[in-house]
């Protein structure tokens, strides 16, 4: 009786390890292919590629021919390398393709199969530079202008530690020529810095990089989980970031890419399978101006069913968020409507998947003519604008008064001739307090504290932000300005 119990038992598990046979693209009724087509994958490797930094340092580009299995559910497996370029970017390039699993299977007897596939990854050419000893090693002339090498032009030497992706990592340091030799100049460190931001799950965000004298990021600046998990980067100058920025998902993929311009700025997403979601611009915002609406030109559904083409479409988002009616427990918005020449248009609807939130509202080339929103149990807000950003009670002039009358400019500042603009960060709660303060860009010492103070004392000056007729919590950056005479 035991040995045919055993015997039961053994076959079942054969049975549950025993793989479907792997098709060839011509075996095969509809061959497996990409969401959106070879050109989305390709342009999913490329935002997700972080070339090595010996290969980057080379400057050079080349070819990584993969082979994978693509799965009946449209994931990828066994991902093997066919041809190499060179072993650090043939690793990379593995990490990038095992990432992608937005693929539409193949199709045989009209069952999915899986079907094996064989696809080039790209490593484009870059711009060499001189790296040794883990450190980019830059030269200046006399008015800091880079220079190619350590000619007699050369006045200052920088040595920028990098990591494995090309990334700071370590404390800038800035040498000097004096008498045909290099003295230590100066040290820019290298911080990790704590913000007041949190994930998605809930866990703080840290921004690590190379800070200046003033506080202001320069250079490569990464954004990571308490954990050490990558969140974002960005090149930062004059503390705001530069050309674009890359925001990621926990699984590594990236979530989306901001490319900054003069008129605007263009951002895509991706799902975290990699399949491309949206591509929509936000036209440059300008102060005393009607500023114009966003304008989405392309958006995908979950399954790969482009919904939005041109600007045109009918739309439906699906969010994860917290429920109006229990705040630990997470569920879904569903939001739909129509885009014309890539603004809303008509009504839009949301509600909450767990029923516990619910809102109607009317758009013109963009703009909300109205609505009204309810939350179960409650009654229904009608309201008239979909958003009011927070103001300080009597508006413009009043907070020019208040700082008139209440900022002092410290002695010990003036005797340093310190001058320029403190940015402090904070949060206008839903009663009007303020909170979660923050120096996100100092001067001096003295000034950060000194417009910290000042900022602290607004506190229940201001009336709340309110989103879709009810009060909500909204981040604010205030610069503070400090000028001698």
């Amino acid at each position: 009786m035991k040995t045919f119990l055993f015997f039961c038992a053994s076959l079942i598990v054969t049975s549950a390890f025993a793989q479907e046979p792997v098709y060839q693209p011509f075996e095969a009724d509809s061959a497996a292919q990409p969401r959106g087509g070879i050109p989305l994958l390709n342009a999913f490797l490329q935002n997700n590629l972080r070339k090595p930094v010996e290969a980057a340092a080379k400057g050079v580009g080349g070819r990584v021919i993969l082979s994978a299995i693509v799965e009946p559910d449209g994931h990828v497996s066994n991902v093997k390398l066919m041809q190499s370029f060179r072993p650090d970017c043939d690793r990379e390039a593995i990490r990038v393709f095992s990432l992608f699993n937005a693929w539409q299977p193949a199709y045989k007897g009209g069952k999915p199969v899986r079907q094996s596939v064989t696809m080039p990854v790209t490593i484009k050419p870059t711009t060499p530079y001189l790296y040794a000893n883990g450190a980019r090693v830059s030269y200046y002339d006399a008015k800091q202008n880079l220079l190619p090498d350590s000619s007699d032009r050369a006045q200052f030497k920088q040595l920028t530690p990098l990591d494995t992706n090309g990334l700071p990592n370590g404390n800038i340091v800035v040498f000097q020529r004096k008498r045909q030799e290099w003295k230590e100049s100066y040290v820019l460190p290298f911080v990790r810095k704590k913000t007041n931001r949190r994930t998605p799950s809930g866990k703080a965000i840290f921004m690590q990089g190379v800070q200046l004298a003033d506080g202001q990021w320069q250079d490569w600046v990464v954004e990571t989980d308490a954990d050490g998990k990558l969140v974002g980067q960005a090149f930062y100058e004059n503390t705001r970031p530069v050309n674009y920025e890359l925001t990621y998902h926990p699984n590594g993929v990236v979530a989306q890419r901001t490319d900054y311009g003069e008129s605007g700025n263009t951002l895509t997403s991706w799902y975290p399978n990699g399949q491309v979601k949206q591509v929509w611009v936000i036209p440059e915002q300008k102060a005393m101006t009607v500023n114009k609406p966003a304008q989405v030109t392309a958006f995908w559904d979950s399954t790969g069913q482009q919904q939005v083409r041109q600007g045109n479409g009918i739309a439906t988002y699906r969010v994860p968020v917290r429920s109006r009616a229990d705040s630990a427990r997470q569920t879904y918005l569903i939001e739909r409507g129509t885009y014309t020449a890539g603004v809303k248009q008509g009504i839009w609807t949301g509600h909450y998947a767990d029923g516990s939130y619910f809102y109607q509202e009317q758009y013109e080339q963009g703009v909300c003519q109205g609505g009204k929103a309810q939350t179960a149990g409650s009654d229904t807000i009608r309201y008239a604008t979909h958003e009011q950003q927070p103001e300080f009670k009597g508006g413009m002039p009043g907070l020019g008064n208040f700082l008139a009358q209440n900022l002092r400019y410290p002695s010990s500042a003036q005797r340093a001739s310190a001058q320029g603009k403190v940015f402090i960060s904070f949060v206008v709660c839903t009663d009007g307090s303020l909170c979660d303060y923050e120096v996100i860009k100092g001067v001096h010492p003295d000034l950060d504290e000194e417009a910290l103070r000042v900022v602290k004392q607004m506190n229940g000056k201001w009336t709340p932000g309110i989103q879709r007729g009810q009060a909500v919590r909204v981040k604010y950056n205030m610069p503070i300005n400090f000028t001698l005479n």
